[in-house]
């Protein structure tokens, strides 16, 4: 029995000491954990301070961005970090200088122990992007720019970013960006493994055409889920008035393809005014455009097109069918009347523009229906233009029943066939009228003469001027 004790005492007390070497070693790698799990932040935030960071996030920067350039010094208060920015160097090759300044950003301590790199939010000033000096860089200069960048991957095994604020955007006009730019626009990334959202706001865009010209930015929200960029809405104001939306959906590669709807509201008429040679409309336009490809770079489509506001006017002088009519006429009407409806629809191709179901209508004076083809600078076409029935039979026995001879739902009408160009227009009617004001002007000569030389057609130089016009033009209109 006392043996027994003995025994079983000596097992108690070596299985204590050993309960108490666990429990020292347990404290003793809780301490080591936590002094680990204090200090690596504090030593990687060290480290993210110094040159070598420094040198390999700009590699990293510049393989992403295809560019050579370099991040000026990181500023480090526990967590947070700042950089007066980064910068494309002269004479980098790349498709793209960039120029980011005033870079704002955290880190997640949390995650430091996982080996991510998480930035929740990154907060730059100002970034500005023009053309390159090459499309982009060589196999060697790839290579050169990511061969130190195993680095990072030994520390870190993810780099994440929440979320990138940008106060002020800028994208220079140039040729690779085919005349389109921007100015301080703001905008919102957020990038994700499968998609990055974006939403721009404000700012102005510079456009290459003529009829959009600069235009303010009101907001576009869109996505790029490689390789397809989504335009969910895209909200733009003119200058001079109006608004445009725009959405759809492009991929852009060697051989773009695209499809998207765009829809516009008392938007201003490129130059001020339409009307093609045969009179001059100003107006403002609302309407909406489907782009169904793109074939051979550049677009296909459908849409309509109605004239708002729209005032019917001859224009100076002579220069127009409308303008002929009223010297020809002497009808105030014709001088200035609105448009009660102005409509077509057109299609557009490569190289070509048609308009179609043209419809514009002054009730009781005039009606114009037809369509019209250009084709590059080359512009072709057939115009109905009916007048009032009194107003077209009056041109018609001015031109002597050549003119306005067909009647047509209460409208004497007219054919016009279009040629020429979209900057010289030209038509069959014009010089018809023209004629008409000639003869007209003369026989109204003829017979002042006759009368001055007091009816006798034989006497003197007066009648035998009268013989000599009576002869070519016929006798003067009573």
């Amino acid at each position: 029995m006392l043996k027994e004790d003995v025994s079983q005492s000596s097992q108690s007390g070596t299985f204590s000491k050993s309960k108490w070497i666990v429990v020292g070693l347990l404290v003793f790698g809780f301490v080591v954990v936590v002094a680990l799990a204090a200090l690596l932040p504090l030593w990687v935030v060290r480290w993210l301070g110094g040159k070598d960071f420094q040198r390999l996030a700009s590699q990293q920067v510049s393989e992403l961005l295809k560019t050579e350039g370099e991040f000026q010094s990181f500023e480090w208060s526990s967590f947070s970090v700042y950089t007066q920015g980064f910068q494309s160097r002269a004479g980098a090759l790349g498709p793209w200088k960039w120029d980011i300044q005033d870079v704002r950003t955290e880190i997640s301590p949390r995650l430091l122990l996982d080996r991510v790199l998480r930035f929740p939010e990154i907060s730059v000033g100002r970034l500005s992007i023009q053309a390159g000096s090459k499309v982009s860089l060589s196999k060697e200069d790839k290579a050169g720019a990511s061969t130190p960048s195993n680095k990072g991957g030994e520390l870190f095994q993810d780099v994440q970013v929440g979320k990138v604020e940008i106060r002020d955007f800028q994208l220079t006009p140039s040729s690779v960006t085919s005349g389109w730019g921007a100015q301080g626009v703001s905008a919102r990334i957020q990038p994700s493994k499968q998609k990055i959202d974006f939403l721009l706001q404000k700012g102005i865009i510079l456009s290459p055409l003529s009829w959009l010209g600069e235009v303010n930015l009101v907001e576009a929200k869109g996505r790029y889920a490689d390789p397809t960029l989504f335009l969910t809405e895209v909200k733009l104001k003119g200058n001079k008035g109006g608004t445009l939306e725009i959405s759809g959906e492009v991929i852009p590669a060697s051989a773009s393809q695209a499809k998207g709807r765009a829809s516009w509201v008392r938007w201003p008429i490129p130059g001020g005014k339409i009307g093609v040679g045969l009179f001059e409309i100003p107006a403002s336009m609302s309407g909406e455009f489907t782009l169904q490809e793109i074939r051979n770079g550049q677009p296909v489509g459908k849409g309509k097109v109605e004239l708002v506001d729209a005032r019917l006017e001859p224009g100076r002088g002579s220069e127009t069918v409308l303008g002929v009519l009223g010297l020809l006429t002497g009808e105030p009407r014709l001088r200035g009347c609105p448009l009660t409806t102005a409509r077509a629809t057109w299609f557009l191709q490569p190289g070509s523009y048609e308009v179609t179901e043209i419809l514009a209508e002054a009730p009781g004076l005039l009606r114009a229906v037809g369509q019209i083809q250009i084709r590059g600078e080359q512009l072709s076409g057939k115009i109905e233009l009916g007048l009032e029935g009194d107003l077209g039979r009056k041109v018609n026995g001015l031109t002597g029943g050549e003119c306005f001879a067909r009647q047509e739902n209460g409208y004497s009408v007219q054919s016009i066939q279009l040629s020429g160009t979209i900057s010289a227009p030209q038509n069959d009617l014009q010089p018809k009228l023209t004629g008409a004001i000639t003869r007209t002007a003369i026989r109204t000569g003829a017979q002042i003469l006759e009368k001055a030389s007091g009816g006798q057609g034989g006497g003197g130089a007066a009648g035998a001027a009268v013989n000599v016009l009576q002869g070519l033009f016929g006798p003067a209109p009573k």
